[in-house]
């Protein structure tokens, strides 16, 4: 397992990184100064907890004409899309980002600003409101690939005009409504196991489709008197291969990561 499996860790998130680092490069001038850039910001900014109850799932987020809206967004995984990381690969930061979801309501000053853009905003936005402090790093660890199963997909074409959402209405319940490729499936699955996910299946459509499983972090998992009995759902890896006609397999490898060296609650807007 060598670095081009970290790059390749990367390239499954949403949106191209090409252009990057041109918006954040400083331009060196003919003389040799190095003048300094203003990073790229929102125009309008509303960032704000939410009370308990807490809805279940992540709730839908918006990512178009200039505006970033995260209806229910916990704070490690807005820190991956920001960074192009998955939430798995974010490594540290205090308990509260994993249990406390915020409402992110953010729009460019430009409503044509793309994704590049909006992420370089939010990243502003979480440096200024979170106060948050990062560096990257490479680390040894468990990786999954996503692959087609013996016989194929059973996954349901999504139908036109259909809202993006992902409802996870239980520990082991989700309910999938896409018009996007399975980058859903990719980020939780990634998320129920602490670990990337690289999708290898070859699909670009757009699907809907429910998995219901026994969810690995679930306290209960190792307290059953029979994990066998028929009234139990099968554990992840074979909910995945039966419901979705997909397979689950690990490895470990080098893992590009993001470290959180500081972070805090925002302030009230």
């Amino acid at each position: 397992m060598g670095p081009r499996l970290s790059a390749r860790i990367l390239a499954i998130m949403i949106g191209p990184m090409a252009g990057l680092s041109a918006w954040r490069a400083e331009a060196q001038s003919p003389q040799g100064v190095t003048p300094s850039v203003t990073p790229l910001a929102f125009e309008v900014a509303s960032v704000k907890p939410i009370a308990p109850p807490i809805p279940s799932g992540g709730g839908p987020w918006i990512v178009t004409h200039g505006r970033f809206r995260a209806e229910t967004g916990y704070v490690r995984g807005i820190v991956g899309w920001a960074y192009i990381v998955l939430a798995a690969q974010v490594k540290g930061g205090p308990d509260w980002l994993d249990r406390e979801p915020y409402y992110v309501d953010a729009r460019a000053g430009d409503p044509d600003a793309g994704s590049d853009q909006i992420r370089l905003m939010l990243q502003t936005l979480l440096i200024d409101r979170f106060k948050l402090i990062t560096h990257r790093d490479a680390q040894q660890g468990q990786i999954y690939t996503l692959t087609l199963g013996k016989n194929g997909p059973k996954l349901q074409d999504a139908r036109e005009g259909r809202r993006n959402y992902i409802n996870r209405t239980g520990l082991g319940q989700v309910t999938f409504t896409e018009n996007t490729t399975l980058l859903g499936l990719i980020n939780i699955l990634s998320s129920l196991l602490g670990a990337p996910v690289l999708d290898e299946t070859g699909l670009k459509g757009s699907y809907n489709f429910s998995l219901e499983f026994t969810d690995p972090r679930d306290p209960r998992t190792s307290s059953r008197i029979d994990p066998r009995q028929t009234d139990s759902a099968p554990d992840l890896f074979a909910a995945i291969e039966e419901q979705l006609g997909l397979r689950l397999q690990t490895t470990k490898g080098p893992v590009d990561v993001l470290v959180i060296d500081r972070m805090e609650r925002p302030s009230a807007n």
